[in-house]
């Protein structure tokens, strides 16, 4: 969990696992700890059937998972679940469990498309890049967005621009961030854009969209040295410089070795690389 929580309740032997945070939890303080320090990313399918049965099984909860699993069925709201599950133990207080219901209230009042690009958006962040993916395009699918400013579809299209970066699809990224800034006019979005073009390769594509912006020089200048630097600051990482000391394995003969370090450093360096355009385009 990263950080030391006194559990009064019993610990669990098998943790259970919360898979969009890749996240272990032994104990009912730490569920609840999870929860208070995630909530904007709490959705109800979180608690299902295998988080009950852990609580039964591992916790002997059965009274409390009875009660989730009753509301789940009931197609009881989120709050009900979550101020359950935080007031089975005294980890945290009144104030403090108001202060979750304040927030999963305001939530609440969200139109669908916002409570979906909550999602979106934690899926992205999390790294499910495709999972985000699939909710960005049906968010400007459906018929609620009929009612969304330009701004909203703009910060739509941002972010798919960033989970497609986060794949390396950096074709359908730019399509994404081009999109992004017609309707939103940020910047942030335009430099978006040509940090992903840039990173197609394709200088023809990339001189077609500083003709049909027609970006001024300077601003276009300033984005380059952006990129450049993080460009530098990603080629002299270490996932590279181990890359590199790998020369040595393949001329004392050990070719084996050498391919399957090569293959895991590669990847480990393709997703050290893809972390690093998703921080530097951050999503809205």
């Amino acid at each position: 969990m990263g950080k030391l929580i006194e559990c009064f309740g019993k610990i669990a032997e098998k943790p259970y696992h919360f898979r969009l945070t890749d996240t272990n939890v032994y104990s009912i303080e730490e569920v609840c700890y999870y929860v208070y320090n995630n909530i904007y990313i709490i959705q109800e399918e979180i608690f299902d059937s295998a988080f009950t049965v852990w609580l039964r099984d591992e916790l002997n909860m059965d009274i409390v998972a009875d009660k989730v699993d009753s509301m789940r069925n009931d197609k009881n709201n989120l709050k009900d679940i979550v101020v359950t599950i935080c007031c089975s133990c005294d980890y945290y207080d009144e104030e403090q469990i108001n202060e979750l219901i304040g927030i999963m209230d305001a939530i609440a009042d969200l139109s669908k498309w916002e409570k979906a690009k909550i999602k979106a958006d934690n899926y992205c962040r999390f790294g499910s890049y495709e999972k985000a993916i699939e909710e960005y395009t049906q968010i400007l699918g459906t018929d609620d967005m009929l009612n969304a400013t330009e701004e909203d579809y703009g910060a739509v299209y941002h972010n798919m621009g960033t989970a497609f970066c986060g794949m390396g699809s950096f074709i359908k990224a730019s399509d994404s961030f081009e999109h992004a800034y017609e309707k939103n006019r940020k910047e942030e979005s335009l430099r978006s854009y040509f940090y992903a073009l840039k990173l197609t390769g394709d200088k023809k594509l990339f001189d077609k969209g500083v003709k049909k912006f027609d970006i001024d020089i300077k601003i276009l200048n300033n984005i380059m040295e952006d990129f450049a630097k993080t460009d530098e600051e990603t080629r002299n990482s270490k996932e590279i410089r181990r890359i590199m000391k790998l020369e040595g394995i393949m001329k004392a003969g050990y070719v084996e070795e050498y391919y399957e370090k090569v293959g895991n450093y590669i990847n480990q360096w393709k997703e050290a690389y893809r972390n690093e355009i998703v921080t530097g385009i951050r999503y809205k």
